[in-house]
């Protein structure tokens, strides 16, 4: 990764979003929407009212703020993977026009990082045949496509390698503080970055 990096791209400005962690537990503030505009969220003063709104009533106490993905096993019912399915539906089932994955991604990973991706268009393309395929493995989710279940997958995969760890240990190493800053990013985030690069 380059430190000229500039917000555009994902790598710099995920640090705006993640940093200074997710604020108050059961709501959504302005500023937290503001900060999702790091990462091009283009949520507008109406939909940022409407999350306000939407997350009052959210079950944002079945998600611990400190879950992480590869802990939410798909394949067990009640557990954290349907917990965190049940708050992302919360905001999903009533979006307005305009409101989508992307956005809706983007706000839950600011207020749980560790288990929230950010399966933008890039990364659900490049993600789609692997999450056809979870979907197939977990016939009870009632689903075409599980993107959270696949980039678990590869968030398991790469742990068990070693190679987030190692990644995680190259950006410490790095020359520069910005760079270096990256590597306090939770494992979710830095496989998002990964894909991204190479989508």
């Amino acid at each position: 990764m380059s430190s000229t990096d500039t917000p555009d791209h994902p790598d710099i400005a995920a640090l705006a979003v993640q940093a200074p962690g997710p604020g108050p537990a059961p709501v959504i503030t302005a500023d937290e929407i503001a900060r999702t505009h790091k990462v091009r969220s283009r949520i507008s003063h109406t939909q940022r009212d409407w999350f306000i709104r939407t997350a009052v009533d959210a079950p944002w106490a079945a998600v611990p703020i400190e879950a992480q993905l590869a802990d939410a096993d798909p394949n067990i019912s009640g557990e954290l993977y349907g917990r965190a399915e049940a708050l992302y539906d919360h905001f999903r089932t009533a979006a307005p026009r305009h409101v989508g994955v992307a956005k809706i991604s983007k706000v839950l990973h600011l207020k749980r990082p560790g288990l929230f991706p950010i399966p933008d268009s890039k990364v659900m393309a490049f993600c789609l045949h692997p999450a056809r395929a979870a979907a197939a493995r977990y016939p009870h989710r009632g689903r075409r496509a599980m993107f959270w279940a696949a980039i678990r997958d590869d968030v398991c995969t790469h742990l068990d390698t070693g190679a987030i760890p190692l990644f995680r240990c190259r950006l410490e190493q790095a020359e520069t503080e910005q760079v270096r800053r990256i590597a306090t990013l939770t494992d979710v985030r830095l496989l998002d970055l990964l894909t991204w690069a190479i989508a």
